[in-house]
Order: C-alpha cells, then structure tokens, then sequence
C-alpha cells in the first residue's frame, strides 16, 4: 500500500512539502504546501488534513505532517 502522508518543513521564507518524490513549496502557508504537492501527484480531487507528528518527523526536520483525503465527484 502507497503512503498519503505528506511532511512539510521550514524552507527559505516558506515551506516545502514532499510526497512520493514529488516536492512543493509555498511562501505563506504550510497547508497551502502541503495541498500543492497533493494535487501535483493525485490531481485536483484531493485535499489534505491535518496529521500527527511523530519521533522520526521531529528528528528529521519535520514540522508539519498532513494526510491526502479524496473528495467526493460533484455531479
């Protein structure tokens, strides 16, 4: 099974998420990041909410963890 979490960290004057090798960034918001990088790999049927951080993620240099939720199709 494919991971749907997403870590983000501090990036120079923004933030920078990644997820499956994919990286984006934004300037102003850690969740608009996070977002970003979600529609770049699953398309734009997708949000993101918030996740627990773990040990690893705070050694690691993450601050912020998020996990890819689908939206319902709009008819």
């Amino acid at each position: 099974m494919t991971s749907l979490t997403i870590r983000v960290r501090d990036a120079m004057g923004g933030y920078a998420a990644t997820l499956h090798g994919k990286r984006a960034t934004c300037a102003w918001s850690h969740e608009e990041a996070a977002r970003r990088v979600a529609r770049k790999v699953y398309g734009e049927a997708v949000d993101v909410k918030p996740d627990y951080l773990r040990h690893s993620d705070v050694a690691a240099g993450v601050r912020y963890r998020y996990h890819v939720t689908h939206q319902p199709e709009m008819n």
